[in-house]
């Protein structure tokens, strides 16, 4: 009977999470777009230029022609870097510029300067910072290269503060961690969070219904305010979250990160509380390997890693300061397919999950005098994430995403007896 009672309210759940998710999949994107414009050394308009864009990240190449006001687009393009190449034709030399970034949900700006054919000399390329008019959107994006450098924690998580107005609410995930920020001021249960296209916000209570480690990001899209009507369900923010993919070069790490109980510092008298247990350090263990590449090439890649985490959280009860433990389990997973079915339309299938289990001393509570033997149990949370979508470019003006996914959660408590 009780198994019975668990795979109803499980096909429950997963109904509503595919109402959830299906429901903003059309509207959320998970692409950038490169555009600008192609001149001679006078200002004049180039048209009916080659343009191709290529990059680690991307199966082949894409192509494109500059239109006849000297303008181009490349639409529905992964976030990255990418090389951008004008072959030499109509007695222009070629042109050549590495490192152009594409960002989430962003129309990034090259403007090209062709020379004539035969004419020498260096070209030298200079970033400026440009306001862009177009969009009234706050946040900010997020990229790999940039947070794998700051000093957070290293759960995507703890990344979504590195934006303006985004702070710490106070929640905290089973390992300790910080979870469901506030952004200018409003609770973590009223943003929206989306992973790889899929609506991963928890449809009973709000909040996040999954958590990754920063090794399977790519890029985040924070939007903190004025984002526009399709993003709803949110009166907080919108974090939208796109994991690795492979491409034509086969990459990976292999990672680990300990923390012993020594390297954490004991409880201060003064700061143990009136109620609960105290917190008296942990340890952990982080470690884990990813990898992608090519199975075919510029036709079909992958993307897999394992991350599995383990952390022992040490606790003193009210109760002559009896000490407790509790030990959490996450074996972080992530996968994805990429197939370049032609220059127009790219099909990728992606999955990841995060089930945790914690098991001994529950949720802190001891009051004094308490038997600590019956705050024991276990608590089984998280879910598995499936994500399928094809990106089509129709032409120069318009481009689509049709995306399908759905968002499993559990949540379990069982006590010792």
């Amino acid at each position: 009977m009780k198994t019975n009672i668990k795979l109803f309210t499980l096909a429950v759940f997963a109904l509503v999470s595919l109402v959830f998710a299906t429901a903003s999949m059309a509207q959320t994107s998970t692409t950038g777009e490169l555009t600008g414009t192609v001149t001679d050394t006078n200002g004049a308009a180039v048209a009916g230029a080659d343009l191709t864009i290529t990059g680690p990240g991307l199966l082949g190449s894409r192509t494109a022609k500059s239109d006849s006001d000297g303008t181009y687009r490349f639409q529905a393009v992964p976030p990255g870097k990418y090389t951008l190449e004008v072959a030499s034709s109509s007695g222009f030399g070629s042109y050549k510029q590495e490192n152009v970034t594409v960002n989430l949900s962003t129309s990034s700006t090259q403007n090209i300067e062709l020379r004539a054919a035969g004419v020498g000399g260096v070209v030298d390329v200079v970033a400026t910072s440009e306001i862009d008019t177009t969009n009234n959107t706050t946040g900010s994006n997020v990229t790999s290269e940039q947070f794998s450098n700051f000093p957070t924690g290293r759960t995507v998580q703890s990344l979504y503060t590195l934006a303006p107005t985004v702070a710490r609410s106070g929640l905290r995930d089973a390992s300790g961690r910080d979870r469901d920020p506030s952004v200018a001021g409003s609770s973590g249960p009223e943003n929206n969070y989306i992973l790889d296209g899929v609506n991963a916000t928890d449809p009973a209570f709000g909040g996040s219904g999954a958590n990754l480690p920063f090794e399977f990001v790519q890029e985040i899209e924070i939007k903190t305010g004025a984002y526009g009507a399709e993003y709803g369900k949110s009166t907080g923010g919108i974090f939208n979250v796109i994991t690795k993919s492979g491409g034509n070069e086969f990459h990976g790490d292999l990672f680990g990160y300990v923390t012993t109980k020594g390297l954490v510092r004991d409880i201060k008298d003064t700061s143990f509380p009136f109620v609960g247990a105290a917190p008296n350090g942990f340890s952990e263990i982080d470690a884990g390997v990813d990898i992608g590449g090519p199975i075919v090439k510029d036709k079909l890649s992958f993307f897999a890693a394992f991350n599995p985490q383990r952390r022992k959280n040490f606790s003193l009860t009210q109760t002559f300061r009896t000490p407790v433990e509790n030990e959490i389990t996450t074996p972080f997973y992530a996968g994805k397919l990429t197939w370049n079915v032609n220059n127009s339309n790219v099909f990728t299938f992606s999955t990841f999950g995060d089930y945790t289990k914690q098991e001994g001393h529950l949720f802190g509570f001891s009051g004094f005098g308490a038997n600590p033997a019956s705050f024991r149990g276990k608590i089984e949370t998280g879910g598995s994430n499936y994500a399928a979508r094809m990106n089509s470019t129709f032409s120069n003006n318009f481009t689509g995403e049709f995306s399908f996914g759905l968002h499993f959660q559990r949540a379990n408590t069982t006590p010792e007896l």
